[in-house]
Order: structure tokens, then C-alpha cells, then sequence
């Protein structure tokens, strides 16, 4: 029983290290697509085998009478719900293709709805540079949309993008495609 007391305080150690420390790096590493994201287990897994070595511990404990049976059920009930709590954080979070990705706005920026085409528009001032310039070409396109919304946002996100307006109507679309692709 002893040694069986300090492999769990060794692998308590080691579960909850791996799960503070290592499960942020984990998951940065999934999410940059260097390792599987069945991986943000294994420091979940630790967890769950100190949970059962404990069990089977303070069970032996409970049947020779040296400790109480329902502190023991109460500890590992509060276990497991920190148990099916981390599982949950492994599990939910940075994983790749959860809902947390920002929205592909090309389909809104294609959309029949004028209102949609306007609103997407608008969403691209507010994405990362990169992630916008990807919309660049059709937000060029939405500069002649039979909207007066549409393309008074595209536009605007024009602007926002370029840094300064360079005017819209005839050559304007050649003139925001030179200043996109300038270096910023």
C-alpha cells in the first residue's frame, strides 16, 4: 500500500503538470496541424488513471476498515466530475473545423440577397488583412453591384484594406487591383 500511495502522488504530479503545462502546447500544436488532436487526450488520460489507481487505493483502504466508504465515494465522485470537465476542455476546444473558425464569407460575398452581399462586405473590415485580401477580387466586382448598399461596403472595405480611397466608377476597379497589390 505504500508504494502504491506514492506512484499515485507521482502520477498525480506528472497528470496535472501535463495537464497545465503540456495540453496549451498540444493544442497549439494541433491546431498548426503538427500533431493528431486525438493527442489533447493523453494528458487527459493521465488524469483518468490517477482517478482509477485512486479508486483502487482507497477501496482496498475501505475493505480492511482503515477509511470511511462515504468520504471515499464523495472524493472520487468530485473526481470524476473534474474528470468529465477536463475531458470536455481537451475535446471542445482549437480543434480544427469546430465552430469557433471564422465564417467563409464567399458565398455571402456571391449571395443573390443584396442585403447578404452588403453584410458580408461590411464583416471583411472587421477580419485580419490576410484573411480579407482573399475577398479582394469579388469585393472589386461588388464595386459595380445594382445595390447601392453593396457597393457603398465594398468600398468601404476597399478603403479599410488600401489604406486611403481611390474613388469609384470608371478604372476604379484597376486602380483598388494596383493598390492591393502593392507591399504594405
Amino acid at each position: 500500500m505504500r508504494s502504491l500511495r506514492w506512484v499515485l502522488w507521482v502520477l498525480l504530479l506528472v497528470a496535472v503538470v501535463a495537464t497545465l503545462e503540456g495540453l496549451p502546447a498540444l493544442r497549439e500544436a494541433v491546431r498548426t496541424g503538427r500533431l493528431p488532436p486525438a493527442l489533447t487526450l493523453a494528458p487527459v488520460a493521465l488524469v483518468g488513471a490517477f482517478i482509477v489507481g485512486y479508486a483502487l487505493y482507497r477501496f482496498t483502504l475501505v475493505r480492511a476498515g482503515r477509511y470511511p466508504a462515504g468520504k471515499t465515494m464523495m472524493q472520487l465522485a468530485l473526481m470524476s466530475l473534474v474528470f468529465a470537465l477536463l475531458v470536455r476542455w481537451a475535446v471542445d476546444r482549437d480543434v480544427p473545423g469546430r465552430a469557433d473558425r471564422p465564417v467563409d464569407l464567399a458565398r455571402a460575398l456571391s449571395s443573390n440577397e443584396p442585403d447578404l452581399r452588403a453584410l458580408a462586405a461590411e464583416v471583411l473590415r472587421s477580419r485580419p488583412r490576410a484573411d480579407a485580401l482573399r475577398h479582394a477580387e469579388r469585393l472589386l466586382v461588388l464595386l459595380s453591384d445594382p445595390s447601392a448598399e453593396v457597393r457603398r461596403q465594398a468600398h468601404a472595405s476597399l478603403v479599410a484594406l488600401v489604406g486611403r480611397d481611390l474613388g469609384e466608377g470608371a478604372g476604379a476597379a484597376e486602380r483598388w487591383r494596383a493598390a492591393l497589390a502593392e507591399p504594405r
